[in-house]
């Protein structure tokens, strides 16, 4: 009787940073020209297990077998020669490299002759790569100069291209490719996964349980570091995965619209005829205390334009915009921080957080002045300790402690420090751009009590999102954004939400 041997095998894989065990005993099974899907919440082990897999980490135990060949653990040259390549969720491209070039870094002594890197060459496979994965970017193009869900896409076709340099069917890991693109993106993304099946093994890993239901074969489900399930995704459901990653049930209240606030308050932010050229057209918008509006749009509708220019990001070319009554410097960061405007950018690694700095000093950093000793310019270390630890105690960030730098926790408990440096502050105003994006669901549905709490405590909020159940769950009333211009505004009560379909054709 012939065995079919998986294209890639895990056996008894342990992972340990000292008493912590971020990986136990892990078996994975990944079947030749198949998708699995891996789940788990943010610290369930996930970025862990790929890291084992492409050599990166060095298990404390355990083997891992490609096409039924051990490949030595720890290993990343290893790993790329036997196919595995990654893609991860935080890009690695060089911005002033061309595409074919990212594609190929460190795979371009195939390509050089006599000292000399073929260009042609490079960018003839590039090219090929592209062109079978159906993404329309030239190889040409500096990478810099790409939109940043068109350099995921890059990233994806990267690794694609590592089953054209070794004469290997390439096993393409995907960390949460879809965070960054759009839904034609992500469909190009799904429909070249569907083409390659049968060149490559894939394992995606997603936050969005709607990505495993659309393109894998089988899940597994991780959870404080072991395999809480493993399932064929035709005898799935939603609800199953839920529950094995958070470990209870899904609240039939996912988005707590039952604690929605109807009694709204004043009048809190006031935006008047707001233009940016090329990208926001005479938008007018009001907030009012306990409200949540959400914004929605397809990728280039001006909706994070919009949030860019109520926190002072950008200047806008005409208009205003108001905080209780008075108006804001355009275009000045700091006029909006006194004002006490909070915001959640969607590139959290990039905008929210400052990675090598510790909990504590990203905490406090928005409230310096708070922590002074009277008018001299020192700061109180026991007030900044005591404050953040509470922060910490009362989001239940997972953490050793204060002085563990943010860039090691996970993106749950990362973006809980964000929403904790704007609580701790006491805004009024709160935009938040995506701020579900990357995130496991039990993370989310820690996220949505604390907007709930926001809005009981009379913050306006702007939700601006590419997740219109999530929008049309959270909001009191939903701004949708079409070509820069506001072209509808649709009440959203929580007895009465709206279906995506009423929805969707103001975006497009």
């Amino acid at each position: 009787m012939n065995t079919v041997v998986p294209a890639l095998a895990l056996s008894g894989v342990s992972k340990h940073y000292g008493q912590v065990a971020a990986l136990r005993a892990v078996d994975l099974t990944l079947a030749r020209h198949s998708v699995l899907g891996l789940v788990g919440e943010n610290g369930a082990g996930k970025s862990t297990l790929i890291s084992v897999i492409n050599g990166t980490v060095l298990p404390t135990d355990g083997e891992l077998r490609v096409n039924g060949s051990v490949v030595a653990p720890g290993a990343p040259l290893a790993a790329a020669r036997a196919g595995i390549a990654t893609v991860f969720q935080e890009q690695g491209l060089v911005a002033n490299l061309r595409v074919h070039e990212n594609m190929l870094l460190g795979r371009e002594r195939g390509f050089a002759r006599a000292g000399f890197l073929g260009t042609n060459a490079t960018a003839a496979l590039a090219r090929d790569v592209l062109n079978e994965l159906g993404i329309a970017i030239d190889p040409m193009a500096v990478t810099g100069d790409l939109a940043f869900g068109e350099r995921q896409l890059v990233e994806i076709a990267k690794a694609f291209a590592l089953g054209r340099i070794y004469p290997v069917e390439p096993i393409v890991l995907l960390d949460e490719p879809t965070s960054a693109l759009s839904d034609k993106e992500t469909q190009i993304l799904f429909n070249s996964i569907r083409r390659w099946r049968d060149k490559a093994s894939i394992v995606l890993v997603s936050h969005r349980l709607s990505d495993v239901f659309a393109v894998c074969d089988h899940v597994t489900a991780l959870k404080d570091g072991t395999v809480n399930g493993h399932w064929a995704v035709a005898d799935a459901t939603p609800d199953m995965l839920h529950e094995a990653i958070v470990g209870r049930p899904r609240s039939a209240g996912y988005y707590k619209e039952s604690e929605q606030r109807e009694d709204l308050g004043e009048i809190v932010l006031d935006i008047r005829s707001l233009t940016v050229p090329g990208q926001l057209r005479d938008v007018s918008l009001s907030v009012q205390a306990g409200e949540i509006v959400g914004v929605a749009g397809v990728l280039g509708s001006g909706k994070t334009v919009l949030g860019n220019a109520i926190t002072g990001a950008i200047r806008p070319a005409g208009g205003e915009i108001s905080i209780r009554g008075k108006r804001l410097k355009p275009g000045s960061r700091s006029d909006a921080l006194a004002a006490d405007v909070g915001f959640v950018p969607a590139e959290r690694n990039i905008a929210g957080v400052i990675g090598m700095h510790s909990i504590e000093w990203n905490l406090t950093l928005p409230s310096l002045r708070s922590f002074r000793f009277g008018r001299w310019p020192v700061l109180s270390a026991a007030r900044q300790a005591r404050v953040t630890d509470s922060w910490i105690e009362r989001l239940r960030v997972r953490t050793p402690g204060r002085a563990v730098q943010i860039r090691n926790l996970s993106g749950g408990n990362a973006q809980k420090v964000v929403f904790a440096k704007w609580l701790a502050r006491g805004i009024k105003v709160f935009v938040l751009d995506d701020p579900g994006r990357g995130l496991d669901v039990g993370a989310k549905e820690e996220i949505y009590v604390l907007l709930r709490d926001l809005a009981r405590q009379g913050v306006a909020i702007v939700l601006i999102s590419d997740n219109l159940p999530e929008i049309i769950g959270l909001s009191n009333r939903i701004i949708t954004l079409r070509s820069g211009a506001i072209s509808a505004e649709i009440n959203a009560p929580a007895h009465d939400k709206p279906a995506e379909t009423a929805v969707v054709p103001h975006m497009v």
